[in-house]
């Protein structure tokens, strides 16, 4: 296993050296190992995946495989909101998400983007009491039908989800990490409430 780990750490640093644009002044190719030009340090698994952490220059990251090799801004987040970020996108991209940004000519089972941009305008006003929306990830889960998004108002650091069932709001902070981490994180938090609140 230790044979393994030292092996996984090493390939990071390779795909790291070339992600971060090492230069001879940071130290060439032939010093990559295990612990060069970054410490990695496991914080746990996901899905049987192992994270890591580290840090550049003050920044922190984690970095995983996806299956692929993969880098993230830590933004804030702990392993545990990595992990409910995670399963949040699984949830997501498992009911075809559809965004503002795709057009759908064609297809009778997606609404119109002006259509759509209405609807999520709708759903952001009233999770935000009224207050005009600025929708960070609007989404129309095409498999379900129904409309998904993140918003924010004017000014605001904290995020709110729509079109979730139940009254409650759900909120969400991390305002470094990206509108669909954001959203993710949400859904994931949203989830382990469920599962909470049936097993209970």
């Amino acid at each position: 296993m230790k044979v393994k780990m030292e092996s996984l750490k090493k390939r990071f640093n390779d795909y790291l050296y070339l992600e971060f644009d090492l230069d001879e002044d940071d130290g060439d190719e032939s010093q990559i190992s295990e612990d060069w030009p970054f410490v990695l340090r496991e914080v746990g698994k996901i899905s049987g995946l192992t994270v890591f952490e580290f840090e550049d220059r003050g920044d922190e990251f984690f970095a995983f495989e996806s299956p692929a090799l993969d880098v993230l801004p830590k933004a804030g987040m702990t392993f545990d909101d990595l992990a409910l970020q995670r399963s949040g996108s699984a949830w997501i991209g498992a009911r075809d998400p559809i965004s503002l940004q795709t057009s759908m000519l064609g297809y009778e089972s997606v609404p119109s983007t002006l259509e759509r941009r209405k609807a999520l305008e709708s759903i952001g006003a009233e999770v935000l009491d009224g207050k005009e929306p600025e929708i960070l990830e609007g989404l129309f889960l095409r498999k379900e039908g129904r409309y998904l998004g993140l918003f924010k108002a004017a000014g605001d650091q904290t995020a709110v989800i729509g079109g979730l069932p139940g009254p409650s709001k759900l909120e969400v902070l991390f305002p470094d990490a990206s509108a669909w981490r954001r959203l993710s994180w949400g859904i994931g938090v949203w989830l382990r409430n469920m599962t909470t609140e049936n097993a209970g």
